[in-house]
Formats: structure tokens, sequence, C-alpha cells
């Protein structure tokens, strides 16, 4: 049997992902990398697109033609977006079409007609499946593999919600719901670890080949807690995304900023911050001399001070949407200015000033 999966070691807080080029994460990071993203839409849609333009699904189901069958499944994840991503969606289709093809008759019939009933309750799966062609057999399998991707993503989302401290009351439900579903042993497709004997070091080295969204996730929250790594989402409004932190006090993450793809969020958004602080506070000085200007000019000639009243009453109903609308870019400082400035008593009147 192949082993298809992400492999990695895990030691002191670190995954070391296997393979060409064995590279280092902090434990989460790959949690985070791989759910979020552009990434996680790959890994979604790659497999149901290239599933209709397979040229064996008319086959008759044979145990060639599922190697085959194998074979083009992995060609069809080896998009250059991430590898860990790549290798775990690989493993987690491969594992699904060795799940079911050793199953004998009578319980394939048994699964089948499961399958079917949850196929026509939800339109996010195939409804034309079954083990008689190769292109049923993939639609099958393919179904459960989206079911393993949603488990996957459905526990990190929640999870990381409830640790960043601002979950949803139907977020801290559904981690409720999930946890309390994954006391069933049955329910996490299982992890396999392999162990080889180091000489240099006289010690046993682990690797854990993982081949199912679900079990990763369970994975890297298990040694997240262990290591008491924070989760964090980050606090630009336009990203939103979690990260891992030590500290509890991080607000952003190190992805490329919505609003400047060319920076990083902790780079950029508290740059921002500042920018807009400091033109905020600079427009609340130009309404408080405008107020000012109004409050003495109603002291020094009460014989207007009605006039002077309706000044002031425009000026505050309306000078908060007109500062936002400077900081929002469809309003220009000289403009906003013009606008304070039309709040005076006109030219000829006993008050002018």
């Amino acid at each position: 049997m192949r082993k298809n999966g992400l492999a990695l070691r895990y030691s002191n807080g670190i995954n070391t992902v296997l393979g060409r080029d064995a590279t280092e994460y902090p434990v989460g990071a790959l949690l985070c990398r791989i759910y979020q993203g552009e990434t996680l839409y790959n890994i979604s849609q790659i497999v149901r697109n290239c599933i209709g333009g397979c040229p064996m699904q008319d086959n008759e189901l044979t145990q060639d033609e599922v190697e085959q069958a194998e074979d083009y499944i992995l060609q069809t994840l080896m998009y250059d977006d991430f590898r860990p991503a790549q290798r775990l969606a690989q493993g987690s289709f491969i594992r699904c079409m060795e799940n079911y093809r050793a199953l004998d008759s009578k319980t394939a019939g048994w699964f089948l007609w499961q399958e079917k009933q949850r196929a026509t309750a939800d339109d996010t799966f195939f409804e034309d499946i079954g083990f008689g062609t190769v292109g049923e057999f993939l639609r099958l399998c393919y179904n459960n593999y989206v079911i393993d991707l949603i488990n996957g993503i459905d526990l990190f989302l929640v999870t990381s919600a409830v640790w960043a401290g601002d979950a949803s009351e139907e977020e801290k439900g559904r981690y409720s719901e999930l946890c309390s579903a994954l006391h069933d042993e049955s329910v996490i497709p299982a992890t396999q670890m392999l162990t080889s004997y180091d000489a240099g070091t006289s010690s046993f080295r682990y690797t854990y080949v993982i081949n199912s969204f679900l079990a990763m996730a369970v994975f890297e929250f298990s040694h997240m807690a262990e290591t008491a790594t924070k989760i964090v989402r980050c606090q630009n409004p336009e990203c939103r995304k979690f990260f891992t932190a030590k500290r509890i006090t991080a607000k952003y993450c190190g992805n490329p900023a919505p609003q400047c793809p060319g920076r990083s969020c902790n780079d950029y958004y508290p740059q921002m911050l500042y920018r807009d602080k400091v033109r905020s506070d600079d427009l609340d000085r130009l309404i408080k001399n405008a107020k000012c200007r109004l409050y003495n000019a109603r002291r020094r000639h009460p014989e207007t001070a009605s006039d002077i009243g309706d000044l002031l009453d425009s000026l505050m109903i309306g000078a908060d949407e007109k500062k936002q609308e400077v900081l929002d870019g469809t309003l220009t400082k000289p403009e906003f200015s013009a606008w304070l400035n039309s709040h005076r008593i006109k030219e000829g009147d006993s008050s002018y000033e």
C-alpha cells in the first residue's frame, strides 16, 4: 500500500515537513497556512473540476483501473501552490480510494446506500456514485474527501475563534458539538506513525504520515495546547485571518495586507492607523477652531445669537460625517476646510468678522 500524505516530524514546538527539502514550521503555522486563503480554494476545487474530465471515467472498475485512477488524482493535485497542502490533499483522497476499494460486497452495498442518501440531501456532493465505473468511484471518493475537508475547516475555524477569545455564540455551540463528536475515536482518520532508529543519537525517531484534513487539525491543536501557543485573529478588519503567536498582545498577522498586498498586515496596518490618527487629530483641530470662532461671535454679538446658533447646529450635525468622508478619501481636506468656513456670518452683517 502506498504511503500518501503529509510526512512530518514533531519536536519541541516545531514541525519538520519531510520530502525533497525538509522545511521547519512553528506548531500551528501549517494549520493557519493550509486552511485559509488561496491554498484552501485550490484544494477544495481542483479535484472536482478534474474528475469530470477523467479519461477513464467510463472504464469498468478493476484493480488496474483503480491504480491508474490513483495516479491521475496524484497528478491532478500536483499544483505549485504550497507543497504541504498538496501532500495533505493527495493523501486524503487516496485514503478514501483505498478504504472503499477494500470493502466487501455487502458492506459496499450498505455504504453506497448511505452515501446516496446524503448526496440527495445535499447538492454539494455528486449523486452519480458507485462501484461500477472509474468515474462513479472517483465521485464517491470525492464526496468523502470533501466531508473530511469540511470537518477539518470547521474544527479549525471554531477552535481558532474560541481560543482567540472572540467566538460568536454560534461558533461556541459548534465548538462544543465538534468536541463531543471527537470523543468517538472512529471519527478521526488514523495518523500513521513510522519508527526508525538513529544510530548517531542512539535514539528512535518518529515520522507522522497524515492523510486527513480533520486529523491534521487535531494533530496541530493538540501540540499547540502542549506548547501554550496562542492563536490570534488579525485585527486588520479587511484580513481577519488567524495566526499563531507567543505573545497574547500580538494583533496583526504576517500575511499580505488586503489593502497593500506588497506588505504584511503587521507592517502595513499599524502605520495606516497612525497616519489616520494624525489626520483625524488634524481634522478635529479644524472642527474645534470653527466652533470656537462661532462661540466667540455669539458672545460678542448677542443680537445675532439665533443665526449663529443655527450655524453651530449645522456644524455639529455635519462635522463627523464630513470628517469621515475625508478619512475615506471622498472629500479633500481643502474642501473640508471650505465647508467649515462656510459656517460664518455673511459679510455685511453686524457680526461679520
